[in-house]
């Protein structure tokens, strides 16, 4: 089911994820296990994200000596929304929030229904125009392992 917010803890390590692998040059290809340790996010739970991140072309996966993962794509063409749709489902209208959740009928809509699609449609809007560079400086001075400089994501 499809979710307005707040995403789930995978989805938060998801963005994470790339936004780390977002702070070095396109191609740059790291370990799983380095990834975990540097964004301090479960080796088990990075392998998932890694896995579906791939599946979705927003990762490449390297085999061989150079064995691990870079992003697919330019930072600035990785948004916030395509992580989220990946990772937690697409944004959608899970039902009525004055019915139980139950699906409202096309022919008789609850009482909120058009201003939640209304807000809806501004965070998908928000989501999409969020690129993993914009996020990544603030994420990793919160939450990485301090053992790189942060260059300005590209």
């Amino acid at each position: 089911m499809a979710r307005l917010m707040p995403l789930s803890k995978g989805c938060q390590y998801a963005i994470r994820t790339a936004a780390f692998l977002s702070l070095e040059p396109l191609g740059t290809v790291f370990p799983l296990r380095e990834i975990s340790r540097r964004t301090k996010i479960p080796y088990a739970f990075v392998s998932k994200i890694l896995q579906a991140l791939t599946k979705a072309g927003l990762l490449r996966s390297h085999r061989g000596s150079q064995r691990g993962y870079s992003l697919a794509r330019p930072t600035r063409q990785i948004n916030l929304l395509d992580i989220v749709s990946t990772y937690d489902g697409p944004l959608g209208h899970e039902g009525c929030i004055l019915d139980d959740y139950r699906l409202c009928p096309s022919e008789r809509v609850c009482a909120v229904h058009y201003r939640r699609m209304a807000v809806q449609k501004k965070l998908t809007e928000s989501l999409s125009s969020v690129s993993v560079a914009d996020v990544a400086k603030p994420l990793f001075k919160r939450y990485g392992d301090g053992q790189f400089k942060l260059r300005e994501p590209g």
